[in-house]
């Protein structure tokens, strides 16, 4: 078997995946209810919370646009499809690993069409993923242990309390749906913006 049946019972192929299986109720839904840190946190954490807290830092931190933002809130959508393998797992699959998920990252830019972002860009989206990062070590697992090497010089951001109650008392499908409004609403924003710049 080659294929995933998705939250709608639509069916995805891992080997040639379609862009019209790409939508955005299928990658909310599912990354609303997929743990990251294998789970290891102390509460439940998913990567629909941890996309929303990436964009967030994107803006707050780094100001980018709607665009940069909506590629910010989608930057791990392809999980949807792959599933969320920590770190330490994909560098023990290797090429393989990364060759599979790079064909499903390919697949959700072209179906949102997210352009490839400028090297800048790109820094700073990966920058705001480890503040982010960063933030989840600090506040959500256990302490100590030994450091990890992508988090060296990276600081938590100060703003953020992931143990709030706003934030820690909120259901998946409550994810689900602010990740759904905040993609719908900078999609606007994009489309607006392209429509100026147009005239």
């Amino acid at each position: 078997m080659t294929w995933i049946t998705t939250a709608t019972g639509a069916e995805v192929s891992l080997q040639h995946p379609q862009p019209g299986a790409i939508t955005l109720r299928t990658i909310a839904h599912h990354l609303s209810l997929i743990n990251r840190f294998t789970g290891a946190t102390c509460r439940p954490y998913s990567v629909a919370e941890h996309s929303l807290l990436v964009c967030e830092i994107a803006e707050r931190e780094f100001q980018l646009d709607a665009h940069g933002l909506l590629a910010a809130l989608l930057h791990d959508a392809h999980e949807a499809f792959t599933n969320d393998i920590s770190t330490p797992a994909k560098e023990e699959l290797g090429a393989p690993w990364a060759a599979f998920e790079h064909r499903f990252e390919r697949l959700v830019r072209n179906a949102f069409a997210i352009n490839v972002p400028s090297a800048a860009h790109a820094r700073e989206l990966k920058q705001a993923d480890l503040i982010a990062l960063a933030t989840e070590r600090a506040q959500l697992l256990p302490n100590g242990g030994t450091p990890w090497a992508s988090l060296a010089g990276v600081r938590p951001a100060p703003w953020v309390d992931l143990m709030c109650t706003s934030r820690c008392m909120t259901n998946w499908w409550g994810w689900r749906g602010a990740f759904i409004d905040r993609a719908d609403a900078l999609d606007f924003q994009r489309q607006q913006r392209a429509q100026l710049l147009g005239r």
